[in-house]
C-alpha cells in the first residue's frame, strides 16, 4: 500500500516517505483533520523527529483509522498511567529512513497540564475549519492556534507540577507566542476567541497574550493563571479530588516504570510478543538482537534475554556452579565430540548417546539447563501477556540435538539401574522442553558456512571450523510448535541491509 501510494506522489525533501504518503491519502480521502499544535516545530514533525499531533473530526475518525491501518500504522497505548478516550497513539515504519513515525491522534481537544490532560475545550470546529496547507499537511491557522496556545499556557502556569518545566522553556514559549502573532495584530485571534470561549472576557485574554510576550515574572504569571483557570472551570476535566487521584495514578505509574528497567511506557494495542533470533554461530544474532532492542526500545516497553544461556535459578545454581568449575574442559570435550561425529549424515551432532555412568553428570547438567530455559521463557511469556516485547537471543526447539534444545535420547538397548536413571532424566528433559512456550515471531538467520567461518576467524573465536560446521547443522530446523510467524533473513548482506529486512519483517508481524 505504501509503495503504491509513493508511485503517484513525489516526496518532498522535508518529509519522510510515510508522512508524505499519509498526507496525500488524507487529502485524497477528504478527511477533515489538522495538525493543531506546536506548528512552529512542524518541520521536525514531518521529518519524523517528533510526534505528528493530528486532530480529526469525529465523523472522519473511522475513515482516518482505516487510512492509518492501510499505511501500516499500529495502535499503541501507555502501559502505565491513564489512557484517556479521544487520544490515540499510532506508529508506522517509514520505508526509507526505517524510523517509527508517531501519529498522536486526537478526536477531542483534550489538553492543558503537561502531565494530566486537565481540560476539554470545545474548539474542534475552530481548529479544523481555520486551516492552511504547508506542503501537503493541513495545518491550523496561527490565529486559531494562538487562542489555544494562550489558554494552554495559563492552565499550565496554574499547575505546580508544570512550573519547573515552564521556567526552563521560557525562551521557547516567548519565541512561539511571537511566531504565532507573526507581526500582525490580534484582531482575527480575538474574533475567534470571542466566538469560541465566551467564559473569559476579551481584556483578560489580551492581558494573557501580552504577559507571554513580555518578560513578566513567574509569580505574576501564576496569579494571572489563577484567574484564567477559575473562568475555565467549566472546561475542567477533574474536580479537586479527581485531579489529586489522577496525579497519584501518574506518580504510581512512574514509580512502577523506574522500579523496573526504566523502559519506555508504550505497548502495542495488539499485545506483546516474544521475538526469537535463531540461527547458527556467526550469523549475527547478538548484533541484530542489540540493534533491534535499541530500535524498538526507543518507543516501546522492550526487554532482551538470552534463551540459549539463561540465568540460573536457586534450584539449579549449585549444579551450574559445579559445572562452571570445569567449563574449559567440558568445552574442549564438546568440540572434540563434535569433531568425532562430524559427518554429512549426522544432522544432530549434539544428541547425547548413553555411555554408562559417565553420562549421568552430563544428563544432570542438561536437566538444569532445560529447567532454567523453561523458567526464563515462561517469565518472558508472562511479560509478553502484559504487553512487553521480549527479544530473545536464540530460542529452544523441540528437536533433540538441535541448538538450545533437548540433548538426551533414551536408550532402549541398555538395561540396569544406570540406564534406567538416564532414561528417566531424558524423559524429564523432554517434558521440560514441551512446557516451553513458543515464540510469536522467529527470525531465522541464514548465512553460508564459509562466510560464518570467515566471521568466526575475524572475531578470534576459539572454536574451530569443524565445531562451527556442526553448529550449523544443528540449526537447520528448529522452532517450537505454535510459532505463528517465521521469517527467513539472509545475513550474507551488509548489516544495514540485514537490519532493513529485520525491521520490515518484524513490523509486519507485530
Amino acid at each position: 500500500m505504501i509503495k503504491a501510494a509513493l508511485r503517484i506522489h513525489q516526496k518532498t525533501a522535508s518529509t519522510t516517505a510515510l508522512v508524505d504518503c499519509l498526507a496525500d491519502t488524507l487529502n485524497r480521502e477528504e478527511i477533515l483533520y489538522s495538525h493543531w499544535k506546536s506548528n512552529i516545530d512542524l518541520a521536525q514533525a514531518v521529518a519524523g523527529r517528533t510526534d505528528l499531533d493530528l486532530l480529526v473530526e469525529r465523523k472522519s475518525l473511522s475513515q482516518m483509522l482505516t487510512s492509518l491501518s492501510h499505511l501500516g500504522f499500529k495502535a499503541a497505548m501507555p502501559r502505565w498511567g491513564a489512557n484517556p478516550p479521544g487520544i490515540g497513539h499510532y506508529y508506522g515504519l517509514d520505508p526509507d529512513t526505517e524510523q517509527l513515525i508517531h501519529v498522536h491522534l486526537f478526536s477531542r481537544v483534550l489538553t492543558g497540564e503537561s502531565y494530566v490532560k486537565s481540560h476539554l475545550f470545545p474548539f474542534e470546529a475552530m481548529l479544523l475549519e481555520n486551516v492552511h496547507y504547508v506542503d501537503q499537511i493541513r495545518v491550523t491557522s496561527k490565529p486559531a492556534e494562538l487562542v489555544l496556545f494562550t489558554l494552554r499556557m495559563f492552565v499550565k502556569y496554574g499547575s505546580l507540577m508544570d512550573l519547573v518545566s515552564l521556567w526552563r522553556k521560557s525562551d521557547k514559549i516567548k519565541a512561539e507566542i511571537l511566531w504565532l502573532q507573526d507581526g500582525g495584530d490580534l484582531s482575527e485571534a480575538l474574533s475567534l476567541f470571542k466566538a469560541n470561549c465566551p467564559v473569559i472576557d476579551e481584556k483578560l485574554f489580551v492581558k494573557c497574550v501580552k504577559t507571554l510576550n513580555n518578560d513578566t515574572p513567574l509569580i505574576r504569571r501564576m496569579i494571572l493563571a489563577r484567574h484564567v483557570r477559575r473562568r475555565l472551570k467549566v472546561y475542567a476535566k477533574h474536580g479537586f479530588f479527581s485531579r489529586l487521584m489522577a496525579y497519584l495514578q501518574l506518580l504510581w505509574a512512574e514509580l512502577q516504570r523506574r522500579l523496573g528497567t526504566k523502559q519506555k511506557n508504550k505497548v502495542l494495542q495488539s499485545g506483546g510478543a516474544i521475538i526469537a533470533f535463531a540461527g547458527a554461530d556467526a550469523t549475527g544474532k547478538s548484533t541484530l538482537v542489540a540493534e533491534t532492542g535499541r530500535w524498538l526500545g526507543d518507543t516501546f516497553t522492550v526487554r532482551t534475554i538470552h534463551a540459549g544461556k539463561p540465568p540460573s535459578t536457586w534450584l539449579t545454581a549449585p549444579v551450574n556452579i559445579a559445572f562452571s568449575l570445569a567449563r574449559s574442559l567440558i568445552s574442549l570435550q564438546r568440540v572434540r565430540r563434535l569433531k568425532r561425529r562430524l559427518s554429512p549424515s549426522d544432522s544432530n551432532p549434539s544428541r547425547h548417546h548413553f555411555e554408562g555412568l559417565s553420562s549421568l553428570p552430563y544428563a544432570l547438567r542438561a536437566i538444569a539447563l532445560a529447567w532454567d530455559r523453561q523458567r526464563l521463557t515462561l517469565k518472558a511469556r508472562q511479560l509478553a501477556a502484559k504487553g512487553e516485547i521480549i527479544i530473545c537471543d536464540r530460542y529452544p526447539s523441540a528437536i533433540i540435538g538441535n541448538m538450545d534444545s533437548p540433548r538426551l535420547e533414551e536408550t532402549p538397548l541398555k538395561t540396569g539401574p544406570v540406564a534406567a536413571i538416564y532414561n528417566r532424566l531424558a524423559q524429564v528433559e523432554k517434558q521440560l522442553y514441551r512446557q516451553i512456550p513458543p515464540a510469536d515471531i522467529v527470525l531465522k538467520l541464514n548465512v553460508s558456512v564459509e562466510t560464518a567461518k570467515k566471521r568466526n576467524r575475524n572475531r578470534n573465536e576459539q572454536d574451530g571450523d569443524a565445531y562451527l560446521e556442526a553448529r550449523h547443522r544443528q540449526s537447520l530446523d528448529g522452532h517450537m510448535p505454535g510459532t505463528r510467524y517465521v521469517n527467513e533473513i539472509d545475513t550474507e548482506q551488509t548489516l544495514e541491509e540485514t537490519l532493513r529486512d529485520v525491521k520490515k519483517a518484524l513490523w509486519e508481524s507485530l
